[in-house]
C-alpha cells in the first residue's frame, strides 16, 4: 500500500471502495505501525486546503477510537503525540468540533438623564435610573436567565417555573421568582438594596450563610464594609418611588446620601469633614434640589454651596 493512497484515505479524498481496502489494510499492519505511521507522516496528512476538510479528519481520528478493535482506539492517542510534535494541529481541529460555543453578551447602557425602560428577551421588563448598566449573555432565555447589574434598576419579571430570574449586583445575588423588585448598587456605593414590591424574592450575599427570602413591602441591606445584612420595612408602593419622581432614604448613611445625589443631579458634592454618623430617613420630589439641601444641612449642621456643578459642604 503506497503511502500517497494512506495520506490521502487520512484526508477523505478516497471513493468509498478504496477507503474500504486501505482500512483492512491497515487494520492488518497493526496499532504499531499506524502510530509510527502518523508520527513520520501527520505533516502531510494535516495539510488540508478547507475547513471542512480539517473537520473532516478530525472526524475521522474521533470516529477510529471507540472501534471494536482495540488497536484503533491508539490511533486518537497516535495522532495525539504526533499534534504535540507538530505543534498542536488535530488535537485543536477535534476539541473545536465538542467544544462549547462563547457566549455574547448585550450590554444596555442609560447614559441619558430620563429613566430608560427596556424588555428582556423573556419579556421581562427593566426600568434603568441614570447611568445604570445592566448586561445579559446569548443563553438568557435559552440555558438560564441571568443578569448583572450596576447603578439603579427596577425589575418586572416574567415567571418562568423552569428558568428562575437570578440577578448578580457585585457579591449580592438575587433570585426571583416571578416578581417585581427594585435594586440599588451604584458604583462606589458602600451599600446594595433591594426592596420587593411583589412576588417572592431569595438573596444571597456575603453575610449571609443561605438564602433569604423576602416578602413584599422588605427591603434588604447589604453593607459591603462590614459584611452585615439587615432587613427593614419598606412599603411596597415605595419600592420604585424614583420612577415616580421621588427620593427615597431609608436609613441612609450620610455617604450615601451624597452619591445618591450626584446620580440623580449629575453634580459633585466635595466634603472632607468628618464622617457624619446619622442616617437619613425621608422622601423628597426628585426635582427639588434645594429642599433636599435644606433638609440635609438641618440635620446635620452644614452649609451647602454650589460652584457650577460641584457643591461644597462646610
Amino acid at each position: 500500500m503506497d503511502q500517497e493512497r494512506i495520506i490521502k484515505y487520512f484526508q477523505g479524498h478516497c471513493p468509498a471502495e478504496e477507503a474500504r481496502q486501505v482500512q483492512q489494510w491497515l487494520d492488518q499492519q497493526g496499532a504499531e505501525w499506524i502510530d509510527q505511521f502518523m508520527e513520520q507522516h501527520w505533516d502531510a496528512v494535516a495539510q488540508t486546503s478547507t475547513g471542512e476538510e480539517r473537520r473532516h479528519l478530525a472526524s475521522q481520528v474521533i470516529a477510529m477510537a471507540p472501534a471494536t478493535k482495540g488497536k484503533w482506539r491508539r490511533l486518537t492517542t497516535a495522532a495525539a503525540a504526533a499534534c504535540v510534535a507538530a505543534v498542536a494541529g488535530a488535537a485543536w481541529w477535534a476539541f473545536s468540533l465538542s467544544a462549547p460555543q462563547q457566549l455574547a453578551w448585550t450590554e444596555i447602557r442609560n447614559d441619558s438623564n430620563i429613566v430608560r425602560i427596556i424588555q428582556l428577551p423573556d419579556a421581562s421588563t427593566v426600568t434603568l435610573n441614570k447611568h445604570a448598566v445592566v448586561r445579559y449573555s446569548s443563553a438568557y432565555n435559552k440555558k438560564d436567565r441571568q443578569v448583572e447589574l450596576a447603578g439603579e434598576a427596577f425589575f418586572e419579571i416574567h415567571p418562568d417555573a423552569n428558568r428562575p430570574f437570578v440577578l448578580q449586583a457585585g457579591s449580592t445575588t438575587a433570585r426571583v421568582y416571578g416578581t417585581a423588585f427594585n435594586v440599588n448598587a451604584l458604583p462606589g456605593a458602600g451599600e446594595t438594596r433591594i426592596a420587593l414590591q411583589s412576588g417572592k424574592i431569595g438573596v444571597t450575599c456575603d453575610s449571609l450563610s443561605g438564602e433569604k427570602i423576602l416578602s413584599p413591602g422588605q427591603l434588604l441591606i447589604f453593607d459591603k464594609h462590614t459584611h452585615h445584612t439587615t432587613v427593614t420595612q419598606l412599603p411596597p408602593a415605595h419600592a420604585d418611588s424614583w420612577r415616580k419622581g421621588q427620593l427615597n432614604f431609608v436609613n441612609t448613611p450620610f455617604k450615601e446620601v451624597l452619591l445618591q445625589l450626584e446620580n440623580t443631579y449629575g453634580l459633585h458634592f466635595i466634603y472632607a469633614g468628618k464622617p457624619q454618623q446619622q442616617t437619613v430617613t425621608a422622601v423628597f420630589p426628585a426635582n427639588d434640589l434645594p429642599k433636599v439641601l435644606q433638609h440635609l444641612a438641618f440635620i446635620w449642621e452644614l452649609d451647602f454651596q454650589q460652584r457650577n456643578d460641584s457643591i461644597i459642604i462646610q
